[in-house]
């Protein structure tokens, strides 16, 4: 899959890791999991292609669901499960979403899911990572790798001005990837309309459990 990176985890944190698990820390590390699911408020999953050469175009998947499971102690022990509607992309150009959900393309009718399921988590920094998982689009699954930041975690910055926030626990991160739509048959006007798709995700997570 084109733009995946192979980046080992820094070495120092591999063995800090190691030495918790020897030294029976690692409980106290599974019990900072928490479980976080979107807020469809404020997710934007966003994917652009080359349009003739001409210019970039986009769409936007809306009211995807999930579940994250995340650890900022221990984040390569997290886990994410999304689920998103073909029927839910959105251009703005109202035949042209009739187009990307007909059988030509995302095939909404028959293929009504596209799915997530991470496979393995790498910590690259502090604040960044990547994220490996299978993505299925119309019943077809193909390995594909995000690049992360996590931007934030911890109670609602909104808590202190508004008592509805109090106490309301948050997670935010960004994402990006570069996939080849014609790993999933969506090949249709390649190479007119470019066969590299970049995909860009915001994210905003509530704590649930």
């Amino acid at each position: 899959m084109s733009g995946r990176l192979r980046l080992p985890a820094p070495t120092g944190q591999l063995l800090v890791a190691a030495l918790l698990m020897c030294t029976g820390a690692s409980g106290e590390l599974a019990a900072q999991m928490a479980t976080y699911r979107l807020d469809k408020d404020y997710t934007a999953i966003n994917f652009s292609w080359s349009h003739l050469g001409l210019s970039r175009q986009s769409a936007r998947l809306t009211a995807a669901e999930g579940r994250v499971n995340f650890d900022p102690a221990n984040p390569e022990a997290s886990a994410i499960d999304v689920t998103m509607k073909a029927a839910n992309i959105t251009t703005g150009i109202r035949d042209f979403d009739f187009l990307l959900k007909s059988p030509e393309y995302f095939n909404a009718a028959q293929f009504p899911l596209i799915m997530f399921k991470s496979t393995a988590i790498r910590q690259l920094s502090d604040k960044t990572g990547q994220v490996m998982g299978d993505l299925t689009i119309k019943g077809i699954t193909r390995p594909v790798a995000l690049n992360v930041v996590w931007n934030f975690s911890g109670e609602h910055p909104l808590a202190k001005v508004n008592p509805n926030y109090r106490d309301v626990q948050v997670s935010g991160f960004s994402a990006t990837a570069v996939l080849r739509r014609s790993d999933w048959d969506l090949s249709l006007a390649v190479p007119f309309v470019s066969d590299e798709i970049r995909l860009s995700i915001e994210t905003e997570l509530l704590r649930s459990e």
